[in-house]
């Protein structure tokens, strides 16, 4: 396989020679989180540069990726970036061309189901609009389709040697994760390893958003051991912590507008929608994974089951004690 040769910015500065190309909601803040602490790895300032996947970021060009990595020390190991929007194959296709196909690159797969109902969950809070979860299942066959190309273009462009796959229900979501030894080896980086310092830390735990309106009296509110003073007439948007908003005095019309949109929210998968979107998406999806590629994606023939989340804590400046 002939190597491409990756075109460099002006300035000295180290790009990248691993990335991890997603998925989204499968694990990638937790794995920037445990290589940051990594002696022997310098990671961009930033997770999630969105530059090989968005067409003006790409267009500002390489000394403006180069700047995310201005700050990694010429003695360190290994140089790498997480998006999880890369595993796309036009990405992948610019991450040959601009790092060299010599780039070892990453991806992780999750179980599909779990995985659009997660990034639904993440939407719903940061935009507080979303329609329900069975409108926007309609796009599984394009997201599964576009994950087949990029993992093709993966092998065809960097190699089977320069290619780690993994799973989230395999090497991340289970009691003794294997996905920092299996990435320090891929890339010939030694420990430490750090995971230890995150087991009990959950990155971006997902949660079901909600409204909360105290009316004309001050709400008090007790949960998981904390209790939260609401002020009188304040609505609260309880979502991820950066989502989180509280309106003082809001209008009637607001109120109203807030809890009709909540009420199209899809606060579970049931059992039996699992079962349909299994047999309709997720199977072949596996299927044609195990045929292309040799996977073994037993782990996607689990039984149908319910996905329900906790409902979001009320925003930390509300609470009272711990």
């Amino acid at each position: 396989m002939s190597t491409l040769l990756p075109t460099l910015p002006s300035a000295s500065t180290r790009l990248p020679n691993f990335v991890v190309l997603g998925q989204g909601k499968a694990g990638t803040s937790l794995i920037y989180r445990v290589l940051s602490e990594n002696p022997n790895i310098g990671l961009s300032s930033k997770k999630e540069l969105h530059f090989f996947n968005r067409q003006e970021n790409f267009e500002k060009g390489m000394d403006y990726y180069a700047s995310f990595f201005s700050h990694i020390e010429q003695n360190i190991k290994q140089v790498g970036e997480i998006s999880p929007s890369y595993l796309r194959a036009g990405s992948v296709r610019r991450i040959a061309e601009e790092l060299g196909s010599d780039t070892k690159v990453i991806f992780i797969l999750r179980r599909p189901i779990e995985q659009a109902y997660s990034r639904y969950l993440q939407n719903t809070c940061s935009s507080r609009k979303a329609p329900s979860f069975h409108e926007v299942i309609h796009d599984f066959e394009y997201r599964t389709s576009n994950a087949i190309k990029a993992i093709r273009e993966c092998y065809k462009l960097f190699g089977s040697d320069n290619v780690l796959p993994m799973f989230f229900e395999r090497d991340i979501a289970v009691e003794n994760p294997e996905f920092e030894r299996k990435i320090l080896n891929f890339i010939g980086v030694p420990g430490p390893e750090t995971y230890g310092m995150f087991a009990d830390k959950p990155v971006n735990p997902g949660i079901m958003p909600r409204y909360i309106f105290s009316g004309d009296r001050r709400l008090v509110i007790q949960a998981d051991g904390i209790e939260y003073s609401i002020p009188e007439k304040c609505l609260v948007f309880c979502a991820q912590p950066r989502n989180s908003v509280t309106y003082m005095n809001p209008s009637a019309e607001d109120i109203q507008l807030a809890f009709a949109a909540q009420s199209q929210w899809s606060a579970e998968v049931t059992a039996r929608e699992y079962a349909v979107l299994q047999d309709r998406w997720v199977i072949p999806f596996a299927e044609q994974l195990e045929k292309e590629f040799g996977f073994d994606m037993t782990h996607w023939r689990n039984p149908p089951r319910q996905i329900i989340y906790s409902p979001a804590p009320l925003p930390h400046r509300h609470s009272l004690t711990r």
